[in-house]
């Protein structure tokens, strides 16, 4: 049951070990899902609610891990909670976590011993400047710069903090492979090359949104492939099936768009959100031997359901042309139905209003710009 944390801070203001207490209770709260495994952890302990939100989830940290070999080296340059170090920690040799903010750092001492950790360092410094004096090269550097501040949210990675643009090169001295954690909302081109070795993109989410980038660099400064910096992309949605691609390919695939009337009964495709961010869609419809309904258009079709697509699923019921008359009875037909839109003139929440419907039920409509350049309103069963 949800306590009125407010009202127990206003009751015991002043009181330092009741303020303590009220501040791990909440962050358990709000943290009981994001954190499900490490919270089996009774006296694990949060430093801050900021921090606590900002904290990197248990299943999101476990892929983390998995871009690590066994019995690596790792330096991770900004703990936080921790939690990226300690799933890193069951897969390394040794893991040194480097911390600016004192009470993060005094947390992280404290759940290394709680979690049993044998192998984890915790330092508190500045990162850089602490790699700045060291001579030292590790198998892998893990780094989740901060990306908000007093002015706002950062997407850029020149405009986090560490920054990563003007540290590459002290960063990349110091490891044989870099991973850099992303803001969902980044820019995947520019940051490509704006990062001078070659990567690979890995984008995180879950069925309902995107959730981080990930940039995995390894190689020499400065030195780049024949496709580019970044050639492979993969799109991760927690739980569910993964979907990559390579940019070559990709440049090399003939687009496919419908270009026949799409009919009920077939099937729509929506990728994940994760898939949406990555890209690949030439290679996602090559793969599934799918069709995209239009140009930006990115929802997909076939007369024969496709098994494995990275990506909810929709039965098409029917279809209607965009214009005063469906419009006008679209109501009385479907009173209540989920609304989205893809390459539509409206938004959802505009759609739904124009439609004059209640959000909800088991049927979704999608305003989009289908095939021939029509604008249409195509009325599906619930994805899968």
């Amino acid at each position: 049951m949800k306590e009125d944390f407010n009202a127990l801070r206003l009751k015991h203001h002043g009181d330092t070990a009741m303020m303590f207490d009220i501040l791990q209770r909440e962050c358990r709260y709000k943290c009981s899902s994001k954190l499900h495994e490490t919270l089996k952890c009774e006296t694990f302990i949060f430093p801050s609610l900021a921090v606590a939100e900002m904290a990197t989830s248990d299943d999101a940290a476990k892929i983390h891990a998995s871009m690590i070999d066994d019995g690596e080296n790792v330096l991770d340059m900004t703990c936080g909670l921790g939690i990226d170090t300690f799933h890193i920690s069951r897969k390394a040799d040794k893991v040194t976590s480097i911390e600016l903010n004192h009470d993060a750092y005094t947390a992280a001492i404290h759940n290394v011993k709680a979690l049993g950790l044998n192998n984890v360092e915790i330092i508190e410094g500045d990162s850089v400047e602490w790699l700045k004096a060291k001579d030292i090269k590790y198998d892998t550097i893990f780094i989740d710069p901060a990306r908000r501040d007093s002015t706002g949210r950062h997407f850029a990675l020149k405009d986090c903090r560490p920054d990563i643009i003007e540290n590459i090169e002290l960063l990349l001295c110091h490891c044989k492979k870099l991973i850099i954690k992303a803001s969902p909302m980044i820019d995947i081109t520019k940051a490509c090359k704006e990062l001078p070795a070659i990567c690979k993109t890995v984008v995180i989410g879950t069925v309902k949104e995107c959730k981080e980038v990930m940039f995995i660099c390894k190689g020499e400064i400065g030195k780049s492939s024949e496709e580019g910096n970044c050639n492979r992309v993969s799109s991760i949605t927690i739980g569910k099936e993964r979907f990559s691609f390579s940019h070559s390919d990709e440049q090399n695939i003939t687009p496919r768009y419908i270009t026949e009337d799409i009919i009920p009964g077939a099937w729509i495709y929506e990728p994940y959100p994760s898939v949406m961010k990555g890209g690949g869609f030439n290679s996602l419809s090559q793969q599934f031997n799918l069709g995209r309904l239009y140009t930006n258009t990115n929802l997909f079709y076939s007369t024969k359901p496709q098994p494995g697509f990275p990506g909810k699923t929709f039965e098409i019921i029917e279809i209607l042309h965009f214009d005063k008359q469906s419009i006008k009875e679209f109501a009385k037909r479907y009173p209540k139905i989920n609304v989205a839109t893809r390459n539509f003139p409206l938004s959802a929440p505009e759609l739904a209003q124009k439609l004059k419907v209640e959000e909800g039920g088991d049927k979704m409509v999608f305003g989009a710009i289908g095939p021939k350049g029509k604008k249409s309103l195509i009325v599906t069963s619930m994805g899968q």
